[in-house]
């Protein structure tokens, strides 16, 4: 029994990373690579993409710690992707850390409008709703190159002392066509599956979603899985859809990133990461008018504002239409065992002010789910 239900696992993980994964894109087409190097401090997009670029290679190395590279990447979509949804897919040298931590971009079209983030689980950047063929491509990537801190004493910390040593290294720019139905079939598998995984053994619940995966797996073509992925979807479809129980709960989700105004990074990369974010959020919004973002921190908006008033012209939008929400009412997520009830009034009175003259929007609650203890005049405060 322990080795059918750890071989099931093994074979369900398997085929999603070998199979399922690799087929949800098809037909690459590679594309023109040039670089700009900044060994010091960003500079605006419009500065930036003026500069000159010299040509550069798949697999090539680039930037030292805290430096800054300028990515251009241009072709042309050919005609045998007619029909298809198209995207630039950028590897800048992503690892399995998670998004956050290392080297992330911000896309920008030709004319300077950022476009969305690349990150290590989104690393694409959309191109087309639906290709006709021929079209040029053309997009600027500002890559940073942050090292990660793992807590041991390192030279990376100051610039008297980086070393003139690449962290990461291009690993893919290419076009390719996204099958959105392969896409979907990974997200459902990947959902059942981490449910499967979560429920105990002694839930009924557990063996049904499993047993779905290994029928859905036993019909499925792995040489053919663009042919098989709506059939393979429709064969999910009753699991995804059935309540644990009868008497199951209904639970609502909402969208967040957390973000430290400061952290291991300069505030200058702050403010990249909130534009990388809030650019995705956009993006995001705009496919999915479900999605709902809850986003704290008056601060990062108004970072946002001062230097991505494109990004930030989204966020607006987004906010009217009810799927970018301010929570919080602070300035910044702040922390509450130092600060005097004074400087914790202000937090609110500032955050406040800000989301009602920017947004018409009046916060009622407080929002620190990473603060390191609170103080006990916290709801007093905030009740006022």
């Amino acid at each position: 029994m322990h080795r059918a239900l750890s071989d099931l696992t093994a074979r369900i993980e398997r085929t999603v990373s070998q199979r399922l994964v690799p087929a949800v894109y098809r037909d690459v087409e590679p594309v023109h690579v040039e670089a700009a190097h900044l060994p010091g401090e960003p500079v605006p997009a419009r500065e930036a993409m003026a500069m000159p670029y010299a040509p550069f290679a798949v697999g090539q190395p680039w930037g030292p710690a805290w430096s800054t590279t300028w990515f251009r990447f241009t072709g042309q979509i050919p005609e045998r992707m007619r029909g298809g949804r198209v995207e630039l897919l950028v590897d800048l040298g992503f690892d399995n850390a998670g998004p956050g931590f290392r080297s992330e971009g911000l896309a920008y079209a030709a004319d300077g409008t950022p476009v969305k983030g690349v990150e290590p689980r989104t690393a694409y950047v959309p191109v087309t709703g639906r290709a006709r063929g021929g079209e040029r491509v053309a997009f600027y990537v500002e890559a940073a190159a942050n090292p990660r801190f793992d807590g041991a004493l390192t030279l990376l910390g100051d610039p008297e002392t980086l070393p003139d040593v690449p962290l990461y290294r291009l690993d893919r720019a290419e076009l390719a066509v996204l099958d959105e139905e392969v896409h979907a079939l990974v997200l459902d598998v990947r959902v059942l599956h981490q449910l499967a995984l979560t429920l105990t053994e002694t839930d009924p619940r557990h063996h049904e979603i499993r047993r779905a995966l290994e029928l859905m797996l036993d019909r499925l073509d792995v040489a053919d899985v663009a042919g098989g992925a709506a059939a393979a979807r429709a064969r999910l479809a009753g699991a995804l859809a059935s309540p644990a129980v009868p008497s199951a709960h209904r639970i609502t989700a909402v969208g967040h990133a957390h973000i430290d105004s400061a952290w291991l990074w300069p505030v200058r990369e702050t403010i990249r990461k909130c534009a990388r974010t809030f650019a995705n959020v956009v993006a995001l919004a705009d496919e999915y008018p479900e999605l709902v973002f809850a986003c704290s921190s008056a601060q990062q908006y108004a970072w946002t504002r001062e230097h991505h008033p494109e990004v930030y012209r989204g966020i607006a939008a987004k906010v009217a239409s009810g799927q970018f929400v301010p929570v919080g009412g602070m300035w910044v997520e702040c922390d509450t065992n130092m600060p005097g009830g004074e400087a914790l009034a202000r937090q609110f009175t500032f955050g406040k002010r800000f989301f009602a003259e920017e947004f018409g929007v009046e916060s009622r609650e407080v929002w620190l789910p990473d603060s390191f203890g609170y103080s006990a005049a916290l709801p007093q405060l905030a009740r006022l």
